[in-house]
């Protein structure tokens, strides 16, 4: 484990080699993604609107989002619209594929998690922001969707080698469609004509929106694990068969 740990600790690093100050501006980002949501939220359930979800829940759901926003929707430097350099240089270390994406991503997570989700979390009473989980069913369930993120990665990896042309294109769809139909921003919950079920059950709502919906109890642990635990399976076994066939055509371009 040792060599990934390094990896882990090389990524991290590099976060802030310019010094903390640039993270500054991913840090306002999420603040500025948080602050209007959290409003809109009060103003929907101060003019009576029929929804599913307290008030209470609602902030908890969009403010723990912020917090484990890298967490919930994985993105790696493999679907990135520049992947070319970086997918290519995997084969030139003594490590398993795999290993490499996964634990250079837990790395990059680090600062983020420490300058930002940590304070955030310590002052979350303050706000009124319930930051307890309403069931400890959120921890295998985050498991589970951080192990469904990386496997859709490689599949998206897959399907942008097959599309190298447009690959600035496919990372730019690939970004809005996990984004809505993830139930990270808007909470399957308060969808309308039961929509909430459907979307809750397609590969996509295993993601972000399940363990989220457990923190703030508005779904049940029997469901929301099962299906992850099925979308898991299924995109493992599509991310490591279309990988192996889809190395020849990386390397043949990388040169």
């Amino acid at each position: 484990m040792q060599k990934y740990i390094i990896t882990a600790s090389t990524a991290m690093r590099s976060k802030t080699n310019g010094g903390v100050v640039y993270m500054f501006p991913v840090i306002i980002m999420k603040i500025v993604y948080l602050v209007p949501l959290m409003f809109i939220w009060r103003t929907i359930t101060a003019s009576g609107a029929a929804i599913e979800m307290s008030l209470s829940q609602l902030l908890t759901y969009t403010y723990v989002n912020a917090l484990l926003a890298d967490m919930l929707i994985i993105q790696t430097y493999m679907t990135g619209w520049d992947f070319d350099s970086k997918s290519t240089a995997m084969f030139t270390r003594p490590m398993s594929v795999y290993g490499q994406v996964i634990s250079r991503t837990v790395g990059e997570w680090g600062p983020t998690l420490l300058l930002f989700s940590l304070p955030m979390a310590v002052i979350a009473p303050f706000l009124g922001i319930q930051i307890i989980p309403y069931t400890l069913w959120f921890i295998p369930s985050l498991i589970l969707c951080i192990s469904l993120g990386f496997a859709l990665e490689f599949v998206f990896f897959c399907i942008t080698l097959r599309l190298r042309n447009v690959s600035w294109l496919m990372h730019v769809i690939r970004a809005a469609i996990i984004s809505f139909f993830s139930g990270t921003v808007i909470p399957f919950r308060i969808l309308p004509f039961g929509l909430d079920r459907w979307m809750a059950y397609q590969p996509f709502g295993s993601l972000g929106g399940a363990p989220l919906a457990l923190y703030v109890g508005v779904n049940q642990p029997v469901r929301v694990i099962t299906a992850q635990v099925v979308w898991n399976v299924v995109f493992w076994l599509i991310a490591i068969c279309w990988f192996k066939q889809s190395r020849e055509r990386m390397v043949s371009f990388g040169g």
